[in-house]
């Protein structure tokens, strides 16, 4: 008999695209929901590493609901939804009964940072907190599964200056070969 490995990943890079499985073992659905930040947006913002010591949610009336509160030194690495990365939680549920429209990340002090679409990374000092707008809203009626998961709205890199690296090692790999070849010249 074959094995066949299956991972979710490669299937379901975009929310609810293929939804192949949208159910956990005991059949409650799984929330997949997109978070987007209009500021990073605009910023060109392709990653992120985050000191996240806390973690809320605002309902429809702009009441804060804490979530989770993180005592770890970790800093999470957040990717977009392009490359197929999402988060999973399991304290997201935990909010109770109510519509929700927002995602607030409160961050540590230190070890935050951006990397952008040019594959620049730049430090963050003086934020707080970061905003994700819930996109369509999440709704909880009490049957679903403890199991969210989180894909986060970030723009793509930037292919071109990808492509500019790689024919620049090429430059300089062509470089050390003259180099080398004249040497051997000069030897005879």
């Amino acid at each position: 008999m074959k094995k066949i490995r299956f991972n979710g990943n490669i299937w379901q890079a975009y929310p609810h695209g293929l939804d192949l499985y949208p159910f956990d073992y005991k059949g409650r659905y799984i929330k997949d929901i997109v978070l987007s930040n209009a500021q990073l947006m605009q910023a060109n913002v392709s990653e992120m590493n985050l000191k996240i010591i806390k973690l809320s949610a605002f309902d429809e009336d702009g009441k804060e609901h804490v979530v989770a509160e993180f005592k770890g030194r970790n800093v999470l690495k957040v990717k977009g939804m392009f490359e197929g990365n999402f988060l999973r939680s399991t304290s997201v549920i935990s909010l109770g009964n109510g519509s929700y429209r927002t995602l607030r990340f409160y961050l540590g002090t230190t070890e935050n940072s951006f990397v952008y679409s040019d594959r620049s990374e730049k430090p963050v000092f003086n934020r707080k907190y970061l905003d994700f707008d819930i996109e369509n809203g999440l709704k909880l009626n009490g049957n679903e599964s403890p199991e969210v998961i989180l894909r986060f709205n970030l723009v793509p890199f930037e292919r071109r200056n990808y492509i500019k690296s790689i024919l620049e090692f090429f430059k300089k790999y062509q470089v050390v070969t003259g180099k080398l070849a004249n040497s051997f010249n000069q030897l005879f």
